[in-house]
């Protein structure tokens, strides 16, 4: 069995460490001086900000982010990883997950030595984000909350399998620098397809099967995915959104194309492919946040305004609906 997307070119790289696999969730508007509220804690303004100002000062490629007026990133960033680390707590008391503290000790160790970034442009927004987020949070914290999503995302790999009908809304040439040259209106037809596949069960696979019809390279049903097969849809939204939901997403960012599915099945229990590469940590770590998305639905996330929206696709939090990297929605009058 293949295990990519028709049409969908592999996405360019896996993040290339644990310092840049963060992610988290958020919605809705909490308390005064709340930046965010997770499972009923407050993470308050003022701690996003003295994190942000010490970054500015630990990490000299923040410091060209400061000058261009772009600290709204770094505050996100900030936010994201905090927001996070009560997922984590949560999902741990719940599920009694335990670290050991001798990797803690020693993963701490190397997230207190980071290697310099380059400060003449060349490190990118992400990658400045990342580093100023490891300066700033407690090592010891981090490296517990790194391995913690870790061991989640092994717990569950290996018989973890996701089965979806799909069908690939493509664009035509690329723009500059490899981006799509139709971009916003690609992100609105996916948007308005999966809007539509939500009204129901039965408008979805009408909707499906049509598309088939015209291109079967571009359309596909009970397609099962699972994260060993599929490495670069690992921390994608595929993995994480519950039965009889609609997700649309891009593969590649940096590629013209986006998906809408329905995600059909959900299993835990599926029994892995010989034939598919062992689980390692970067595979275990890049699906982890994703399988966090549950416990962000049962305990509760609430974003203020100030920092923009929780993109659920994303696992991120977005500046405002128009930048949410997906969609996800449930489908009306269908059981989750």
């Amino acid at each position: 069995m293949t295990t990519v997307i028709r049409r969908r070119r592999p996405l360019v790289a896996l993040l290339s460490g644990f310092a840049l696999l963060v992610s988290a969730c958020s919605a809705g508007q909490g308390p005064a001086n709340a930046a965010a509220v997770v499972n009923g804690k407050t993470i308050t303004v003022d701690r996003v900000q003295e994190l942000v100002e010490k970054a500015v000062k630990a990490e000299p490629a923040v410091q060209a982010m400061a000058d261009q007026r772009k600290l709204d990133l770094l505050s996100r960033g900030v936010l994201r990883q905090l927001i996070l680390h009560e997922l984590i707590a949560a999902y741990s008391a719940k599920e009694s997950l335990t670290i050991d503290p001798a990797q803690v000790t020693e993963l701490s160790k190397q997230l207190a030595e980071p290697t310099p970034l380059p400060t003449d442009g060349s490190a990118t927004a992400d990658m400045i984000v990342s580093q100023a987020v490891n300066r700033v949070v407690d090592p010891n914290e981090l490296a517990r909350d790194y391995l913690s999503l870790a061991q989640i995302g092994f717990k569950q790999a290996a018989g973890l399998a996701v089965t979806i009908d799909y069908s690939f809304v493509s664009g035509g040439a690329e723009g500059a620098e490899g981006a799509p040259a139709n971009a916003g209106s690609l992100r609105e037809k996916a948007f308005e397809k999966a809007r539509q596949m939500a009204t129901s069960l039965d408008e979805a696979s009408k909707i499906i099967e049509a598309d088939i019809k015209v291109d079967n390279q571009s359309a596909e049903k009970n397609r099962t995915f699972a994260p060993a097969q599929a490495p670069d849809l690992a921390g994608s939204v595929l993995f994480g959104a519950p039965v009889n939901s609609v997700v649309a997403f891009q593969p590649n960012p940096q590629q013209a194309g986006w998906v809408v599915a329905v995600i059909r099945k959900r299993d835990l229990s599926a029994t892995p492919d010989p034939k598919a590469p062992e689980v390692d940590v970067r595979l275990a770590t890049t699906l982890g946040p994703r399988l966090l998305q549950a416990t962000a639905q049962e305990f509760g996330v609430k974003l203020s305004p100030r920092y923009g929206v929780w993109d659920f696709s994303d696992m991120s939090v977005a500046p405002n609906d128009g930048e949410t990297k997906g969609l996800v929605l449930a489908i009306k009058n269908a059981t989750p």
